[in-house]
């Protein structure tokens, strides 16, 4: 045999191998965590720049293998005092967190945890604040921590291909006047929210005169104190918004979910929302009328009360039904409320929008958060493609699509992803549908958009 030939056969045996190891690996059963629970108890937030909080972390292991550890992902400016796990004290190491920063927190379990148990993680932290943004920040006027600051700990950040994690939880900020989301439970100078449906722990504390809508049950408003007539009256005409979007989306997707709408005056963080707390500019409330990038915040934050919020959006691409989706019926209630000339210049801005960044984003069924335009194409380029899907097969069968998917996704651990959007979808538009979805979520974008579903003339 020649020389050849023969380095040509041991580099095909050596390309088998690999891929046999490869599959090999891929198959391996092993644990993998979801949230379903957090407890966190928030102190002396006013005494000094640091947040000193007790976190309860309770997971279930949804991987098809045991698990004897349990990572948990945190800001890397937080000190780890303690961690127990069943009351006892865990060992655990701490080294930076390659994907979006951060640290990660290894904990070694005291007993190996099977498929579809469960396991409670306590964490005693102390985070300081070095400088105030718009994520994280503490004054004696109004302080405040988002999600993306990773103000406590967890096992997936927003980074994480599949998503953060979103669940239920109790959240007690100890001495503060403080909002979250969820139903307020507070009493003696402590502030105290349950949260049912699947949220993100946050907060945001400080001093304002609150507002309860008239005309509609369980939405409020929190101005700055001292707000003026003119401020009530746009709060009043942006709770009746979130009102007609609530009832707009209860015709769409069904009933509403259990948990209070409330719009929030904020310095640093707004065009925040999540579980229907909604963080807003306090230059918005001065405003003599509603703007259309406040309207369709609104309007979003209100869908993911239900894309999201009572049913969780989970799985890789997530950005494209949470983001993207929510965007584009968003623009449907726009297109209600206001008319198609509103609804037509807002698609007009979300195309002008992508343009910018349409040669170089990546394909958004694997984009994360890592990736700069990131909002810019999962929002805009995500509710182009579903409006391309709803013209595909019809109004009717997509929303009926969506809808089913929203109450079968409720209480399964895959929630509603876009795999699931997809098969659905692929099923009721046929081939055509298919290989438009495949294109435009699967590959970087190699048409125009803007001219609409393509059609096959002249060859």
């Amino acid at each position: 045999m020649k020389i050849g030939n023969c380095k040509l056969l041991v580099s095909l045996i050596c390309l088998q191998l690999l891929f046999a190891v490869s599959l090999s690996a891929q198959d391996e059963a092993r644990a993998a965590w979801q949230v379903t629970n957090f407890d966190i108890n928030v102190a002396n937030l006013n005494n000094e720049r640091a947040v000193n909080a007790r976190a309860l972390v309770t997971v279930r292991n949804i991987g098809r293998g045991t698990g004897a550890t349990l990572t948990l992902r945190i800001n890397s400016k937080a000190e780890i005092k303690n961690v127990t796990i069943g009351g006892a004290t865990a060992a655990y190491r701490s080294q930076p967190e390659p994907r979006g920063g951060g640290q990660r927190v290894t904990i070694t379990l005291p007993n190996a945890i099977a498929a579809n148990e469960t396991v409670v993680a306590a964490v005693d932290y102390r985070l300081q604040v070095e400088e105030n943004a718009g994520t994280s920040a503490i004054s004696p006027v109004a302080s405040q921590f988002l999600p993306a600051s990773m103000w406590y700990p967890a096992p997936n950040t927003a980074f994480a291909v599949r998503g953060p994690d979103y669940a239920p939880f109790h959240l007690t900020i100890n001495g503060a006047s403080a909002i979250s989301s969820g139903v307020e439970k507070s009493a003696g100078g402590n502030s105290v929210f349950e949260q049912t449906l699947k949220g993100q722990p946050f907060f945001a504390t400080g001093n304002w005169d609150r507002i309860d809508s008239t005309s509609a049950k369980a939405i409020t408003a929190f101005l700055p104190k001292g707000a003026g007539e003119d401020e009530r009256k746009e709060a009043d005409s942006l709770m009746r918004l979130a009102a007609s979007a609530r009832e707009f989306f209860t015709t769409m997707f069904g009933p509403a979910p259990d948990t209070p709408i409330r719009l929030v005056a904020v310095k640093r963080g707004a065009g925040f929302d999540d579980a229907g707390t909604i963080l807003l500019s306090e230059g918005v409330f001065r405003r003599k009328k509603i703007d259309s990038v406040t309207a369709l915040a609104v309007a979003e934050a209100v869908a993911r009360i239900w894309i999201g919020a009572n049913t969780p959006v989970r799985g890789e691409g997530y950005g494209v039904v949470r983001e993207g989706l929510v965007r584009f019926f968003a623009t449907l209630f726009l297109e209600k409320e206001f008319g198609r000339d509103t609804a037509a210049d807002e698609r007009a801005r979300q195309r002008f929008a992508y343009s910018s960044i349409a040669k170089r984003d990546a394909p958004l069924s694997r984009t994360t958060p890592l990736e700069q335009t990131y909002f810019n194409s999962v929002g805009n380029k995500g509710a182009m493609i579903w409006r391309l899907a709803q013209t595909s097969i019809g109004p009717s069968d997509f929303v009926a699509t969506v809808r089913g998917l929203l109450t079968s996704g409720q209480n399964d651990a895959e929630g509603f992803s876009l795999a699931r959007l997809r098969a659905a979808l692929n099923e009721r538009g046929g081939a055509t549908l298919k290989t438009i979805l495949d294109q435009e979520l699967d590959q970087p974008t190699d048409m125009d958009l803007m001219v609409g579903l393509p059609q096959q003339q002249g060859g």
